[in-house]
């Protein structure tokens, strides 16, 4: 037999067990040992079956019948009080019970209620982010650009990861937040008398400034601000800063000049749009997100290249079985190359107070073909 506690009726087989086979010469220890149990718990099996079993000795640290009339009248008095609480109350009576042994007398009293901590409220979402250009998060970072820090400066979609904009510039101010913002729209054709997006962004000066609060309330635009010490309310941008320092910034280190920092992020930024998978988006990339507009049609897509992945293994394997079949057509749809989109193009016309034409960002991406690949294996 395993290990572990074995019920009554299972005792009772062993028991008769060992009278059988006691009855063909076998001895007590050998049937034992053959299932797997000690002799102790036999004999005392034994002796439970005859009503021998040894009563157990009174504690003579049992707490007595004044000290849990002492626990009942602080819980009655206080019904919220768990037994940790309690065991404070009473210590300050000079009454020391450890917490365990109020738990005990609590649970006897089936006084135990179900216990669970209320969730902190920053951690649930204040809003829902159901399609792109509805919210936008901003924020800076540092990095070295010929020994001297300068600053990444972005704007990224809270519903696609998209980066609408994105400046590296030696110093931020209240000037390069209204540029950023401005840069943003253009990227993604807003005018002036569409609906614009909500920006949120921390509490830095910058942000705060009366130049820019201005320029959001003559724009119709809200500016929304982070709480304090509250890094949770902006997380997609500094969940973003993270990716790139690790995948970039920190790989390089220092930056020769301002154009070779302009040139590398802005590759990194391709390969984060239209390359890289990202968890938070089903393992699609921020462009093909941005382009879908869609969670309902992105659920859809991968439930469709599950189908189809079932479905060519199925034919796989039947093939196998029978080597003179016709395989089906199948395969993988193409689904034409990636078209790239520059955000840094518009973000620094707007920084030189250049006009310039843009049209709203429709991205393509080579995802499904990515995913479904990588489904396949």
């Amino acid at each position: 037999m395993g290990r572990g506690r074995l019920m009554a009726q299972q005792k009772q087989a062993v028991i008769e067990l060992v009278g059988s086979q006691g009855g063909q010469g076998r001895t007590v220890g050998k049937v034992l040992e053959s299932v797997g149990v000690a002799r102790s718990s036999y004999y005392r099996w034994k002796k439970s079956e005859h009503g021998e079993k040894s009563t157990s000795r009174q504690s003579s640290y049992e707490i007595t019948a004044e000290e849990r009339a002492l626990i009942d009248e602080v819980k009655e008095q206080n019904p919220q009080y768990r037994h940790r609480r309690i065991q404070g109350i009473l210590q300050q009576q000079g009454i020391y019970l450890s917490a365990s042994t109020i738990y005990g007398h609590l649970k006897q009293q089936g006084q135990i209620e179900p216990y669970e901590r209320r969730a902190a409220p920053w951690k649930s979402p204040r809003y829902e982010v159901w399609q792109r250009n509805q919210m936008w998060g901003s924020d800076w970072t540092k990095l070295r650009v010929g020994g001297v820090r300068w600053y990444l400066l972005t704007v990224i979609d809270f519903f696609s990861r998209w980066i609408v904009a994105w400046e590296v510039v030696p110093t931020v101010h209240a000037g390069t937040i209204k540029a950023i913002y401005q840069a943003g729209l253009n990227n993604q054709g807003i005018s002036l008398s569409q609906s614009k997006p909500e920006l949120r962004v921390d509490r830095g000066s910058p942000n705060t400034s009366g130049i820019t609060q201005e320029f959001f309330e003559a724009l119709g635009a809200e500016l929304s601000f982070a709480r304090v010490r509250r890094p949770t309310d902006n997380a997609l941008t500094e969940r973003f800063y993270g990716t790139i320092k690790q995948e970039e910034i920190y790989l390089v280190g220092n930056y020769p000049d301002e154009i070779s920092a302009k040139e590398e992020i802005g590759r990194y930024m391709e390969r984060y749009h239209h390359s890289r998978p990202h968890q938070s988006l089903m393992n699609f990339t921020p462009a093909h997100v941005h382009e879908v507009n869609n969670k309902s049609r992105l659920l859809v897509e991968i439930k469709e290249m599950k189908r189809k992945t079932r479905a060519m293994r199925k034919e796989y394997w039947e093939q196998q079985r029978n080597p003179g079949s016709t395989p089906a057509a199948g395969g993988c749809p193409s689904q034409g190359p990636a078209r790239s989109v520059n955000p840094g193009a518009n973000t620094e016309a707007v920084f030189q107070q250049q006009h310039t034409d843009s049209q709203i960002e429709s991205p393509t991406t080579e995802n499904f073909s990515l995913v479904y690949r990588f489904l396949s294996h």
